[in-house]
């Protein structure tokens, strides 16, 4: 006898004894089967499901249905028992949702109207128990209230239909303009395809026209030509682009949208977030109309970046916070030096892949708030750091985070570095610097120069700190061909000593009125290192947390 054939005995077996209302020994028939069909067909499931919901072991039930639906998806079984479990669960919203699949799934043949008419029922039912919640109760201004922080009015409208009206009812929950492209899939939508491409655009812009715009803070766009598409839509009294506080423009191809070359004389008054992805930018044009941005993004898969005029925007937008920069690590084109000194005061989180887009010379360039660096494959990062550390202007006391992945440093500028940075809690490093890196964080006690915040004098303070970087406690030193299981460990040991010594190894750095502790190693990672030795693993999940 086959397998399937030893399955379906059982499983007759087992619906014989349901008719005769034998409900355990139903199950011990459905459980045969179900063995020895080894999960070939849902049937057995269904039918055990059954069985339970008939004993009022609800959940039982619903662990069958749910394995129903995970052998036969496409079917509508495992949906309609599940909707029916899960309202009697109470877990509504989850119903509601597999009511619609299994209404879905039975589709509009006759003889499922009997199970149609069912689902029904008890959608209507469940979304009027949703309609007397007590949240539905509340007047509509708090409700507006409310949404207006989710920020996502799309889902919210899906949540009941009292709620859908109210999200429709409310221009001003609608704040996003999202365009996508390429044309092909945009088509869809709106037969937009940018400048020069279809001519079925008039209709879309008479209407978006004739909508109010002074809402609208932020827009997405997928190769779709920013500065034309605005352009084309304002007509003389709305101007969308002046009220949007966050711009990004993604394409698939490098230099796919070039931002900057025409219709320079938008202007972006109160953008504050730009963000490009594979797309050119002539920096020159809109240092001239961006000039308050704090979060700027500018990526270039595979290709390098062409950087002329980078200054000018960079000393355009002196507000910034956090720019992110990454192009393909190869050189390019009009690397002019700076011609004047540039201080980026706010400046906090600094991320930088391939090359570096600015020249960086002692006096042009200051970060004096710096609290994270991420560099990665950057060329020119160590004459880079060398001189940020010879600065006056860019101090690396306030420093809380050091990445530098694939980057050739070298063992001096990394000292002198960590040095100035006595708050530093994480650093992740690679390469051939590993082993000099965790010699250094063993070292105590150590002499630090550091920069008092509060005082106007840039001469830094010769500090003794009780061991280099007491505040680490993220070490990410994984793909490191040459790191030995010595030094990590003698590392760890340190730190664990002092904060275990007496005094908890307490320091005092400049202009700071109390104490603090030095931290222990919370979480180190040691991935794709060939030299740390695999029985002194335990050791480390013993001492380390993480």
């Amino acid at each position: 006898m086959s397998s399937e054939q030893s399955w379906k005995k059982f499983f007759v077996e087992g619906l014989y004894h349901l008719r005769c209302q034998d409900i355990d020994k139903a199950l011990e028939s459905f459980n045969r089967a179900i063995s020895v069909a080894n999960d070939t067909s849902y049937v057995p499931y269904d039918s055990r499901a059954f069985a339970y919901e008939k004993q009022n072991r609800l959940k039982d039930a619903l662990r069958d249905a749910e394995k129903t639906i995970d052998i036969a998806p496409e079917q509508w079984h495992g949906y309609l028992r599940s909707a029916r479990l899960l309202a009697a669960l109470g877990q509504t919203d989850d119903a509601l949702w597999t009511c619609s699949l299994a209404l879905e799934r039975l589709g509009d043949g006759t003889e499922h109207e009997a199970r149609r008419r069912e689902l029904t029922d008890l959608r209507e039912h469940l979304e009027a128990q949703t309609t007397k919640c007590p949240v539905s109760g509340m007047p509509v201004e708090l409700l507006l209230a409310i949404f207006q922080l989710s920020r996502n009015p799309v889902v919210i409208s899906h949540v009941c239909h009292q709620w859908r009206e109210i999200v429709l009812s409310q221009p001003t929950l609608w704040r996003s303009l999202v365009l996508t492209a390429p044309a092909e899939k945009a088509l869809l939508k709106s037969r937009y395809q940018g400048a020069g491409g279809s001519r079925d655009l008039r209709g879309l812009l008479a209407t978006l026209r004739e909508l109010d715009w002074t809402e609208i803070k932020e827009c997405h766009m997928e190769g779709v030509g920013a500065e034309s598409f605005f352009s084309t839509l304002n007509d003389g009294t709305t101007f969308l682009h002046q009220h949007l506080e966050t711009l990004s423009i993604s394409c698939e191809r490098p230099y796919g949208v070039i931002v900057g070359r025409e219709y320079i004389e938008l202007s972006w008054e109160n953008l504050r977030a730009f963000s490009v992805i594979n797309g050119g930018c002539y920096w020159e044009q809109l240092s001239t109309s961006m000039r308050h941005l704090t979060s700027f993004e500018y990526k270039l898969e595979s290709a390098p970046g062409i950087f002329i005029g980078f200054h000018s925007f960079l000393e355009a937008n002196p507000g910034q916070e956090k720019p992110v920069i990454a192009s393909a690590d190869k050189p390019y084109p009009g690397r002019p030096r700076a011609p004047v000194p540039l201080t980026l005061a706010h400046l906090r989180h600094l991320e930088l892949t391939g090359v570096v887009p600015f020249r960086v010379e002692r006096g042009n360039s200051s970060l004096p708030s710096l609290q994270i660096l991420r560099m990665t494959r950057l060329k020119g990062a160590a004459s880079m750091l060398t001189e940020f550390v010879k600065d006056e202007g860019t101090p690396f006391a306030e420093l809380v985070e050091l990445s530098a992945r694939t980057c050739a440093l070298g063992s001096e500028i990394l000292s002198a570095v960590l040095l100035q940075a006595p708050k530093l809690e994480i650093l992740i490093c690679t390469g051939d610097v590993v082993n000099a890196a965790v010699e250094f964080l063993t070292k105590r006690p150590c002499w630090a120069h550091i920069k008092d915040p509060a005082s106007e004098d840039p001469t830094p303070i010769l500090t003794i700190l009780p061991i280099l970087c007491p505040a680490l406690s993220v070490l990410d030193l994984s793909q490191s061909a040459d790191l030995k299981t010595g030094p990590v460990m003698r590392m760890v040991k340190e730190r664990i000593a002092l904060a275990g010594s007496w005094d908890g190894g307490r320091y005092h750095l400049p202009g700071e009125d109390g104490d603090r502790g030095i931290s222990c190693i919370q979480a180190l990672k040691v991935d794709q290192c060939p030299h740390i030795e695999e029985d002194m693993l335990p050791w480390f999940q013993k001492n380390v947390n993480v």
